[in-house]
């Protein structure tokens, strides 16, 4: 009778926890766990970013190519045919009229200082350009001014001073030493950082500092460094791109997008990204009108052009002379 009674009773709680399971199907089972998305690499993010047409129509207008017709960018030629309906309602043309040829009169140079005492006396307005070794700004000077004066070179620290330009009787441009990699010691980049400094804060004269960047390498740890510094010492600042040329449409337009979230938090930074190319000379005729209209020397539209045509007609006359010879 124990026996049987035994397993009955063992019965009984089997039909119990046999109930449980049912009444609870997956109460076993472990608890789901909403899975975390991996965090995107910066590459992942860069190709995730959307350009605004507006900065295609820019691009496009310096002489950077427009984009190709393909699937990828239906939407984006939607959207600049919708723009140019909307103009065309209100103009005989899409877009501004092309603008004229700006120039700057001749480059010379007239000093250079490797300490703070050898600064000549303030008298113009003043650019100067920054950046880190090799990224084009010595070629980008030559190409703004249409000369060689500046020397160019392949090895990173060729310019060892701060070297101050006449543009005619305008204004001067500076050439400030690179900061970052150089074919020289620490001790030596440390002195070069200070002398930069050094200009920076004593320089009434100083309109703005361009920061040139390369723009297949955006920026860096360096100068995020040196935007800091500059901000800090509440000097206005713009960043200019060089080598645009080396880069696609969209992965130039992504790279101006990225370097502006940059510039956000930085209150004396110029948030309009300058975009050159000395190769190709792509932006550096909007450059030039900006640099003239900054240090008060912009003329009107009709001054250039009448500059322009008198270049035209010598050129012309030269030809003409040159075939009639042969």
């Amino acid at each position: 009778m124990q026996h049987k009674s035994a397993i009955t009773f063992l019965q009984r709680i089997g039909t119990i926890e046999s109930k449980r399971i049912i009444s609870r199907p997956f109460a076993t089972l472990p608890k789901k766990t909403t899975a975390e998305k991996p965090e995107l690499s910066n590459r992942q993010k860069f190709n995730q970013i959307s350009p605004p047409i507006k900065l295609y129509e820019k691009l496009d207008k310096l002489g950077f190519g427009t984009l190709l017709k393909t699937k990828k960018f239906i939407g984006v030629h939607k959207q600049r045919a919708k723009r140019d309906q909307q103009r065309l309602q209100h103009t005989e043309r899409v877009g501004p009229p092309p603008e004229p040829k700006y120039a700057f009169p001749l480059l010379s140079f007239f000093a250079g200082a490797k300490v703070p005492t050898s600064f000549p006396p303030e008298s113009l307005d003043e650019v100067a350009f920054v950046g880190r070794s090799n990224v084009g700004k010595s070629s980008l000077i030559n190409s703004l001014a249409e000369s060689s004066v500046v020397r160019t070179s392949d090895k990173p620290g060729l310019t060892q001073q701060i070297n101050f330009f006449n543009v005619g009787k305008l204004f001067h441009m500076i050439d400030m030493p690179g900061y970052g990699f150089a074919f020289v010691d620490e001790a030596e980049r440390e002195t070069w950082r200070e002398l930069m400094e050094e200009y920076i804060t004593r320089r009434e004269t100083l309109k703005r500092v361009y920061v040139v960047l390369d723009a297949r390498h955006g920026v860096k740890v360096a100068d995020t460094e040196f935007f800091r510094m500059l901000n800090s010492k509440k000097t206005k600042f713009q960043i200019v791109l060089t080598k645009c040329d080396l880069l696609k449409l969209p992965e130039l337009a992504k790279r101006i997008v990225t370097i502006e979230d940059h510039l956000k938090p930085l209150r004396n930074a110029v948030k309009d990204v300058v975009v050159v190319s000395s190769k190709t000379d792509a932006g550096i005729n909007q450059f030039r009108k900006e640099m003239l209209f900054l240090t008060g020397h912009l003329k009107p539209k009709e001054f250039y052009d009448a500059i322009q045509a008198a270049q035209d007609e010598k050129e012309a006359k030269r030809n003409k002379a040159i075939s009639y010879q042969r």
